[in-house]
């Protein structure tokens, strides 16, 4: 009676393995968790700021929508390594359609976090577009080479063949998210540290400000310099794809959670109310002219604050010294019951 012999699963073994579709799986169970992540702040974003504007319920709803479409392209990934091409060595050096796909909605979100925080530094910086205009070119051009770097994925189909022809399209790619995020966090301490008042309790929320700044943008730029340097030095395996799964997930996170600290900052400036505070936030940041206070009404849409002053003078004659004294009293009178109970710096500050 002839012997079947029974391949044993050390004869799939490849160290290559480890580095391809280890990788892949390893970046994926980080990819997946922070997408969880990114659920839960969108749940407690909807719960807590009901009332905010609809372009940031907009946002917050389409980075929702592709963080699912995200993640389900690395699922979808790991299925066809892993079950369609189980023991076929070939696959490591095969483009999975969804593996283009993720990288396209990789740039989508990243542009999303890059001009989100742009417009942050225009309303920080008094409609400084010398800053602003830059940062949104890097962010327009990360996107551009990250489209080419698809088409040209679903049309090669080889990671090999990639490497040869269209290095400079994925290297431009994140090379172009790094500096934005670099750009994107020097500024913001910049026209931070330039808002510093020299009263202990004002500097103290400005200096929680800065910090807050750079842990937010150190977790995605330090990823993306990471994968960068892994695709220079060792485009053969795909350890770099493993990290850059988890790159659009930092940028959602730090979106959303960008959006929820506004309460807790809101807060910190209770103590600090009477000096004037820089505008981190951008919900009441005014497009329409200078000088000009906005709040947010009830529906999401700008409501111009009303503002009415009377001025009361006396004049003091002595008849040996004439003498005149004026007292000036300014009286605001503002349109929302909850501006006027948060104070003029406070709605300022939490923008």
């Amino acid at each position: 009676m002839e012997a079947h012999t029974v391949p044993l699963l050390k004869d799939f073994d490849n160290p290559g393995v480890r580095t391809t579709l280890g990788a892949v799986l390893l970046g994926s169970f980080v990819s997946v968790f922070l997408s969880g992540c990114v659920a839960v702040q969108v749940a407690l974003y909807y719960r807590t700021y009901a009332r905010d504007r609809r372009r940031f319920k907009f946002m917050v709803a389409s980075i929702w929508i592709l963080d699912l479409s995200h993640t389900t392209m690395v699922c979808i990934t790991n299925w066809m390594h892993l079950i369609d091409n189980f023991g076929n060595h070939a696959i490591t050096d095969r483009i999975a359609w969804s593996v283009s796909v993720s990288i396209a909605i990789t740039a989508i979100l990243t542009f999303f976090a890059h001009c989100f925080f742009a417009h942050r530094i225009f309303a920080l910086s008094k409609r400084n577009w010398f800053i602003t205009v830059p940062i949104l070119i890097l962010a327009t051009g990360r996107i551009g080479f990250a489209l080419v770097t698809t088409t040209k994925m679903l049309t090669l189909k080889s990671y090999s063949a990639f490497v040869v022809k269209y290095t400079w399209s994925f290297t431009l790619g994140l090379s172009l998210a790094t500096a934005a995020d670099i750009l994107i966090a020097a500024s913001l301490c910049w026209y931070l540290n330039k808002s510093r008042t020299g009263f202990s309790g004002m500097d103290t929320v400005i200096d929680s400000i800065t910090l807050y700044t750079i842990e937010t943008g150190l977790a995605t730029c330090i990823t993306t310099v990471v994968a960068l340097v892994c695709w220079l030095t060792m485009s053969h395996n795909l350890i770099f794809l493993g990290l850059h799964f988890a790159i659009s997930k930092l940028y959602s996170n730090t979106f959303l959670a960008t959006l929820n600290a506004r309460n807790s900052l809101r807060g910190r400036t209770q103590a600090s109310r009477d000096h004037e505070l820089p505008v981190l936030f951008a919900d009441n940041f005014s497009p329409y002219g200078r000088g000009e206070q906005y709040h947010v009404g009830r529906d999401g849409d700008l409501i111009p604050t009303k503002v009415q002053i009377s001025v009361e003078k006396t004049i003091e004659h002595d008849d040996n010294v004439n003498h005149v004294r004026s007292d000036i009293s300014n009286t605001a009178k503002y349109d929302d019951a909850s501006v006027k109970s948060s104070g003029p710096s406070c709605q300022k500050f939490c923008m």
